[in-house]
């Protein structure tokens, strides 16, 4: 279940200003930590040398390959950052940062005084790679689609962002003229202007996705969203050109891009290559294999750093979490003592100091220190006796189980899982447990048999979207979705009182109302131990020298429209 990048929440006075008539994309403000936590990266372009050059191929190393080409149905952090270049929404983040909101397709938007109407003016002249028009029939027919999606790619696991954020969200769209667009909600919510900044959310051009059966029910027949043709057809700075799965994303130029005043794109063509070993990452790096790795394990942080050759690129502070989770489904999983033993047998402190050295911190929430709204939790603490004493109380005799780790993939929250996840055994082997390991390929397997709710234990994670207590306890985890809504299937953790905490949250315009139902919902989760928080680690990630004009960003989207080689 480890999304996109994809903190703050967008503030109430965002919404305020918004509905008061005219509020223009860069007049939406963001709440900020408060308990001085710093979560800005450096938003610095890459060291500049001159005016931008021109041409060149940019190798990009992702820690995963991508899972499909159509970006509403997309669920990870490789997807997202290799179709965000090709594909725009609404609105989006402004560079290197985690909660700013700006105009992408929007020239501005306004937000009715109950919150249910959105109404976005659009850009004129903006056309999608294949020469049809964006306009808001373009926009509508998209929301429809998400509005609409077929059960079948439900069933699939394809479709976690609609199910959280459109699915009996959206009440009904509307284009009255070709520059004007309407959303309509069922209910007040004010996350719902950062969730568009969203890679899923992002306009595919209706000619594309009707030659390429973007809708059919019968997922084999999307051409769509398995490399086409067509596929991925937006209005970015980038047209996606080949996928070769397991070895390659190439995405071209976009020379007709609508946006002159960008100035770019640069670069003639993007390559992602996924590499899942850490070490070879590093190794290709260095190497030259590479210009750049989107991540790099942090045990290799110093030696990119010594490398003169190499830049380090200042993501901020960590926008994820990494946790060991449980399936209530599954016994013994359904006892709350059984859930608590493990958190007092796990010694967390250990694995972050193992796998993360200094750019982890152990969790005492399931969000990252310094969000918007979290408290330090009272997270069960390493202590052995304690542990084997919540299981004598438990009742429960059987203490074997299946417990899931992913290969194949590296990610922040979970740079060496088969380490991590053999240093939790011991852990949970040292207290009675009987866990036996079992692993499978992150894409497609681990994904979606995780979503699916197939796994008792399982090493999992988040990489943020935006900086929000509600990405990580609502979207992540805990929100209940589906229609009728229930219990994330991944976790089968049923509390009504905690999903109505965080969707009155959600529903309220007032920051202290906001405090004390986020409140209520921590305290629900820390007393039920849904899963175990591990860590949070920053994102570490390198380029070569002659990289130039890139920006980091806290929620991994980076967009390389401004990007350029000099060498």
């Amino acid at each position: 279940m480890t999304r996109t990048r994809i903190g703050a929440l967008v503030a109430a006075t965002a919404i305020m200003v918004a509905a008061c008539g005219g509020a223009t994309p860069s007049s939406a403000p963001s709440n900020a930590p408060t308990d001085g936590a710093s979560t800005a990266p450096s938003t610095a372009p890459s060291a500049d040398a001159g005016a931008p050059k021109p041409g060149g191929t940019l190798v990009v190393a992702i820690p995963s390959d991508i899972n499909r080409t159509d970006a509403a149905l997309v669920d990870d952090a490789s997807s997202s950052y290799v179709l965000q270049q090709i594909m725009e929404g609404l609105v989006t983040l402004a560079p290197g940062s985690g909660s700013e909101i700006v105009g992408q397709l929007a020239d501005s938007w306004t937000i009715s005084d109950d919150g249910l109407t959105y109404t976005f003016k659009l850009k004129e002249g903006v056309k999608f790679q294949d020469g049809t028009d964006f306009n808001a029939d373009a926009a509508k027919v998209n929301f429809e689609r998400w509005m609409n999606i077929p059960q079948t790619y439900v069933d699939l696991g394809y479709t976690y962002y609609i199910d959280t954020v459109i699915t009996g969200k959206i009440k009904s769209v509307e284009a009255p003229d070709p520059t004007t667009f309407v959303i309509n909600l069922n209910a007040p919510n004010s996350a719902f202007l950062v969730t568009l900044t969203l890679t899923p959310f992002t306009f595919s051009s209706p000619a594309a996705l009707e030659a390429g059966k973007a809708s059919d029910p019968d997922f084999k027949n999307n051409v769509y969203a398995q490399g086409g043709p067509p596929a991925a057809v937006g209005t970015g700075p980038f047209k996606f050109k080949e996928w070769v799965p397991g070895d390659h994303v190439t995405l071209e130029k976009n020379a007709e891009y609508w946006n002159a005043a960008a100035g770019g794109p640069y670069l003639d063509a993007i390559t992602f290559k996924p590499i899942a070993d850490t070490t070879a990452t590093l190794n290709a790096l260095q190497a030259g294999d590479i210009d750049m790795s989107q991540t790099l394990a942090p045990t290799d942080v110093p030696a990119a750093q010594a490398d003169t050759n190499l830049q380090y690129f200042d993501r901020g502070s960590a926008c994820n979490t990494g946790v060991l989770a449980f399936n209530q489904a599954f016994k013994p999983f359904d006892n709350p003592k059984i859930r608590q033993a493990i958190g007092y047998a796990i010694n967390r402190q250990a694995i972050v100091d193992a796998f993360f050295g200094e750019t982890g911190v152990v969790l005492k929430n399931w969000a990252p220190p310094g969000t918007v709204f979290t408290t330090d939790l009272a997270v069960p603490e390493y202590d052995v006796e304690k542990a084997k004493a919540l299981i004598a109380e438990s009742g429960v005799t059987d203490l074997a189980f299946d417990f899931w780790y992913p290969s194949d993939v590296s990610r922040p929250y979970m740079p060496d899982p088969k380490g991590e996840a053999e240093a939790i055994l011991r852990d949970l082997e040292a207290v009675g447990f009987k866990p036996n390991p079992k692993t499978s390929p992150w894409r497609p397997d681990y994904l979606a048999a995780e979503s699916r709710g197939d796994y008792p234990v399982f090493l999992i994670g988040w990489n943020c979207d935006w900086l929000g207590i509600d990405n990580f306890l609502y979207t992540a985890f805990f929100g209940y979705r589906g229609d009728p809504l229930g219990p994330n299937p991944e976790y089968a953790y049923k509390n009504d009182a905690m999903n109505d905490a965080m969707v009155a949250a959600l529903a309220s315009s007032d920051e202290a109302t906001q405090q004390a139902e986020w409140q209520k919902a921590q305290d629900f989760i820390v007393a039920d131990f849904p899963s175990v928080p591990i860590v949070s680690g920053k994102t570490p990630a390198a380029g070569a020298t002659y990289i130039k004009g890139f920006v980091p960003g806290p929620t991994l989207l980076e967009l390389f429209t401004d990007v350029w080689l000099d060498k």
